[in-house]
């Protein structure tokens, strides 16, 4: 039942030993007090005192002394004999004390890694196969990465001009008859016919209806109890009774009217009709590897014309082909050996 005691367990820091009786004060192997220390919990069958009347429920104040735990109801420490008045902390403000400087403690080694000049690379840590998986991957992306940023960095390197090629090329549009439709006649169309066509709805209410809906609720069903172990600090731990509430869903059936809407059509007069338009028809190209390029030279007839230029230029050496601009292109001859800056297979400058 809630409100009984039940005797702990501590461990010896001394020797070791191990599961000693929470009413045991001093380690019955080695015979050293417990200590700063200590931290009690609950082993095996549970023991029950029979009297809880008689156990103290204070926690036990730590020497400051001689680091010894003592009974709260101790005036005098019993290793030391220095006086309960003298000392500052109990078992629980120590435990708090030591994990603040355990935290604080990891925040100074936190700082330090993150100080570092970083000269030394870290050591990975030894957690198994996924850890070594996820450090070669990690290896291996930023391997990617630095190829990625070498292949786009420029290069300056030294090559034999066997020949300079070019191409230029023109984009030819037709005007020619297409056949389109819409709701609007453009200019100049011709054979134009029509007829009423659904361009679109109207949402319009026609009516309200009444609908069913399942509403869940959750009604309390009642409490469930379940019992806690409080530590008090001093080798005992006291049952505590809790009490959850616990519920059920019920489901009731409601209705409520609800909007019905209809989509009605909206007509309008589409235009069917046949209309000229310029449209793409051919590229035109010129190659050559000589000194003077030039674009197609065209006669085009009045239903066609030029839509567009684009020219190319590049350098071939040996097997390596490397594109270039014109005005770069222009200063470079056949045969010469240059010393150029490059990047993925483009000239950028000339040194």
């Amino acid at each position: 039942m809630a409100g009984n005691i039940v005797v702990g367990c501590w461990d010896c820091d001394y020797c070791g030993a191990d599961r000693i009786r929470g009413d045991i004060r001093v380690c019955p192997n080695c015979g050293k007090p417990r200590g700063k220390d200590v931290r009690f919990y609950m082993a095996g069958p549970k023991e029950y005192v029979k009297d809880p009347e008689t156990v103290d429920k204070d926690p036990d104040w730590l020497c400051s002394f001689c680091d010894t735990l003592n009974p709260a109801s101790a005036k005098f420490c019993s290793s030391c004999g220095a006086s309960h008045e003298d000392s500052e902390l109990n078992y629980f403000q120590n435990k708090e004390k030591q994990e603040r400087e355990k935290r604080e403690e990891e925040e100074r080694r936190k700082a330090a890694q993150n100080g570092h000049s970083g000269a030394a690379a870290a050591r990975p840590e030894r957690s198994g196969s996924s850890t070594l998986r996820r450090n070669l991957f990690l290896a291996a992306a930023l391997v990617a990465v630095i190829a990625l940023i070498f292949s786009m960095m420029p290069r300056k390197q030294k090559i034999h001009v066997d020949s300079r090629t070019w191409e230029r090329t023109v984009t030819v549009e037709k005007y020619r008859q297409v056949q389109e439709n819409g709701w609007t006649i453009p200019g100049g169309a011709e054979n134009v016919t029509s007829r009423e066509e659904v361009y679109g709805y109207d949402r319009v209410l026609d009516h309200y209806e009444w609908v069913s809906y399942q509403v869940a609720e959750q009604v309390l069903d009642g409490y469930d109890t379940y019992v806690t172990y409080e530590d008090l600090g001093n080798g005992y731990f006291e049952e505590v009774e809790h009490s959850s509430p616990r519920y059920r869903t019920e489901y009731r059936t409601e209705t409520r009217q609800e909007p019905v809407y209809v989509d009605i059509p909206v007509y309008r007069t589409k235009y069917y009709y046949s209309v000229m338009r310029w449209l793409y028809d051919r590229e035109e190209k010129a190659q050559g590897a000589d000194s003077e390029p030039y674009y197609p030279d065209l006669r085009l007839p009045d239903t066609e014309r030029i839509s567009g230029r684009t020219e190319q230029y590049w350098i071939i050496s040996g097997s390596d082909r490397y594109s270039i601009s014109y005005e770069l292109w222009q200063q470079i001859e056949t045969g010469s050996d240059i010393e150029v800056k490059t990047r993925q297979g483009q000239i950028e400058e000339l040194e």
